[in-house]
């Protein structure tokens, strides 16, 4: 799957810095996001989040993080886009949008950057971009760019300086292949976080069994 690796040397970074995470004010945050919880991947991307935690330029995810994102849906609050008469419409209007999808098969297969994260890659047949094409049909959830390009990802750092970021290139540039064994997606959730931490824990709103 395309990440940015072609523009590595070029690419300007966005990064989050901890002043960044501190000024967030968003107390609930909704996603559909597919978490990553099966133990032999977890235990086979844990040298790989080692290491990665050894760069400054880098904030690395906790094992509990560990997800691939379907998409954000959008904010809940008096001033946000939601109400948490939204929350519940829309936890009940994906029950009807993921209806009938089968779980599948996916696989890690390497490393690749986007200029905010370092993720792993996702080989899913593309079944990652049909859930996002049911969530962004969901009345009231937002498009976002990343959805008009949507690429499957478990993020497994985030950027939040530029420094030492050439001793992490040269540190990719030596081999990005994954280990890891490949999972069975079984369900979605809908999510909701706090985004005044780096990397929140999440609050199952919903959970949506795929078929078997």
């Amino acid at each position: 799957m395309p990440g940015f690796w072609r523009e590595r040397d070029g690419m300007t970074l966005e990064t989050t810095t901890d002043a960044d995470v501190e000024e967030r004010d968003v107390d609930r945050h909704l996603v559909f996001l597919a978490r990553v919880t099966d133990d032999a991947v977890q235990e086979s991307l844990r040298p790989t989040l080692d290491d990665l935690s050894g760069f400054d330029c880098l904030a690395t995810v906790p094992e509990r993080y560990l997800h691939v994102t379907v998409t954000l849906a959008g904010n809940v609050g008096s001033d946000r886009r939601f109400s948490p008469a939204d929350e519940e419409r829309i936890a009940a209007d994906a029950r009807e949008a993921f209806a009938g999808v089968d779980s599948f098969e996916v696989s890690f297969p390497r490393l690749d950057l986007f200029p905010s994260v370092v993720f792993a890659a996702v080989a899913d047949g593309g079944a990652f971009a049909d859930l996002n094409d049911r969530a962004c049909g969901i009345d009231g959830v937002e498009v976002h760019d990343r959805d008009e390009g949507f690429v499957p990802h478990a993020t497994l750092a985030q950027f939040r300086s530029d420094q030492e970021y050439d001793e992490l290139l040269s540190w990719l540039e030596d081999d990005r292949t994954l280990s890891a064994p490949s999972m069975r997606v079984t369900e979605v959730e809908l999510i909701a976080v706090a985004k005044n931490s780096r990397f929140p824990r999440f609050e199952t709103v919903e959970r949506y069994p795929l078929a078997e």
